[in-house]
């Protein structure tokens, strides 16, 4: 399932291998910055996301921390903005095949917020 490609690419701070769980024309959003006294991060398309994360990997800004996969769409885990963690909860809103569970299943739309 692709939430668990994404969980595994969190975790292993892979920027492209999470930039592959979504489709080219995408979203992401997370909310969880601003608890941490920065901006959220509003994300459009699969380039902005590997950029970005790779960015936030390599400098040590985000990390996925003790994650909990509740079911296909959502991952219940601990965010590390650089030193700050925050309880997160990443729901996949959109997959490009409406059901999130199938090997090819591609994000078009995933939301992390403050849980």
């Amino acid at each position: 399932m692709v939430i668990n490609d994404l969980v595994t690419a969190m975790q292993n701070k892979d920027h492209e291998a999470l930039a592959a769980c979504f489709e080219e024309d995408c979203r992401l959003f997370d909310y969880c910055p601003s608890v941490a006294g920065r901006q959220n991060a509003f994300l459009y398309g699969r380039n902005a996301i590997e950029m970005s994360y790779h960015n936030k990997f390599m400098f040590g800004g985000f990390g996925m921390l003790d994650p909990h996969v509740v079911d296909e769409r959502t991952v219940n885990f601990y965010a590390d903005y650089n030193g700050t963690i925050i309880h997160a909860l990443a729901q996949i809103e959109n997959c490009n095949d409406g059901v999130c569970t199938l090997d090819n299943s591609l994000i078009q739309e995933l939301v992390i917020r403050p849980a």
